[in-house]
């Protein structure tokens, strides 16, 4: 129990950091707050778990495997997002390594927060029966709705998108059920629904926490999802929650393929004898994190994760973090000051020792993390305050900062126009 207390303890120490270096504006740590959080809560999600249950799901040594694997998976989305254009990135790092490094800690989260979430929800709810489910043929339709509602998606991206989700679900289960590996299909037809119940769950808290993290970052994503943009909980449409359960399944339907896996070189055995779709749900079992040590795997993510990270640069990425010795609008004396005491970005500045004018093109430059670069095309169109911001139209403002994605666009001046309101 005391290795337990302890991680505990770090994990909850580290998690008010976070909060603490975020509201203190310490940094650079107050632009770690959602790696903080998310690491955080997986030692803490997973340390529970293996109290009850004295195995871990998600901290072994298999967990630097998993990051690299999980930033890969990811980064499939992030691929499909350069065609959808659904969310972009502001307050990102300048430096390439910081950034990349960056993408990988946090692409890094995804399997095993979902996993450890559905592993500890599992092994309260236990088995959970229900009237059996019989799909004829199902491994051949699961596979075909899901390959052309994936090739929808892509083709008509503004009315398919949320379509997104609910493919590759299909895919990878149609695909696992027709393998005899474990599949939620097999499961419903044997009236077993505790693995898809634990996994829906987790995939919804899961989400809302992706959100209420994301939301209270400073380097973050916007989402500009068509049909959706004026009703939010977060950043997240209220219609987009309904796709973290769906990409939930996805996830563990992922993690069964690859825990079946030869290239993973672990026992297939006891899973399909159980019939259970997750093939380590029992609260005794390993984990399936524990012993994956697949140089193919590691390349095939790496190489997603390094083609993505270059095109999330280029198309993804909408401003970076100012550095305050760019910024123009402040005398050098100022700058000097402020280096000298530690202030290193514009989000570390203390607005109090700005004047007017500083403190409208400062306000200007965070909103919705519209970035330094993006204020001086403002300024050399006559742009230099929110309150004027908000007074553009969206075909102005498109080719003021040459961004033809006119959803992006929106973000902006309706970002304005709430300040603008606020302030009279």
């Amino acid at each position: 129990m005391k290795k337990y207390a302890v991680l505990l303890f770090f994990a909850v120490l580290l998690h008010l950091s976070g909060y603490y270096a975020l509201i203190r504006k310490i940094e650079p740590l107050q632009y770690f707050f959602y790696l903080t959080a998310w690491w955080s809560y997986i030692i803490i999600i997973d340390t529970l778990f293996a109290i009850k249950t004295k195995n871990f799901a998600v901290l072994n040594r298999g967990l630097p495997f998993i990051i690299v694997v999980s930033s890969g998976f990811w980064c499939i989305f992030e691929l499909i997002n350069l065609r959808l254009q659904n969310w972009f990135y502001i307050n990102l790092p300048e430096n390439t390594f910081e950034r990349w490094a960056g993408y990988l800690l946090a692409y890094g989260t995804v399997l095993p927060a979902i996993y450890g979430t559905k592993r500890f929800i599992r092994s309260f709810l236990g088995e959970i029966r229900s009237n059996p489910v019989v799909l004829r043929h199902y491994p051949h339709y699961g596979l075909l709705i899901g390959t052309v509602t994936f090739l929808l998606t892509l083709a008509f991206p503004l009315y398919f998108f949320p379509l997104t989700w609910i493919a590759p679900a299909l895919v990878l289960d149609g695909y696992n059920y027709r393998k005899g590996n474990p599949s939620f299909m097999r499961d419903l037809e044997r009236g077993m629904i505790g693995d898809l119940v634990a996994t829906l769950s987790s995939g919804l808290a899961c989400g809302l926490l992706w959100e209420l993290w994301n939301f209270r970052s400073i380097s973050k994503w916007v989402y500009m999802v068509p049909f959706f943009e004026n009703t939010k909980l977060f950043e997240m449409p209220f219609a987009g929650y309904l796709g973290f359960p769906a990409f939930a399944v996805t996830v563990i339907a992922f993690t069964n393929l690859l825990a079946t896996m030869k290239l993973s070189r672990f026992p297939r055995a006891s899973a399909s004898r159980r019939g259970d779709s997750d093939s380590f749900a029992g609260g005794g079992d390993a984990s399936p994190f524990d012993r994956i040590h697949s140089p193919l795997a590691i390349t095939v993510a790496l190489a997603l994760s390094f083609c993505s990270f270059t095109l999330i640069d280029r198309y993804t990425v909408f401003s970076n973090t100012p550095r305050i010795d760019t910024l123009s609008f402040m005398p050098q004396t100022k700058i000097d000051f402020l280096k000298a005491n530690g202030t290193r970005t514009s989000y570390g500045i203390n607005i109090n020792i700005l004047d007017g004018e500083e403190r409208e093109a400062l306000a200007l430059i965070h909103l919705k993390g519209l970035g330094y670069k993006n204020f001086l095309m403002l300024k050399g169109h006559g742009i230099r305050t929110v309150e004027e911001l908000s007074q553009c139209d969206e075909k102005t403002l498109s080719q003021i900062l040459d961004e033809p994605n006119l959803r992006r666009i929106r973000v902006y001046l309706k970002a304005a126009r709430k300040a603008k309101a606020r302030a009279s």
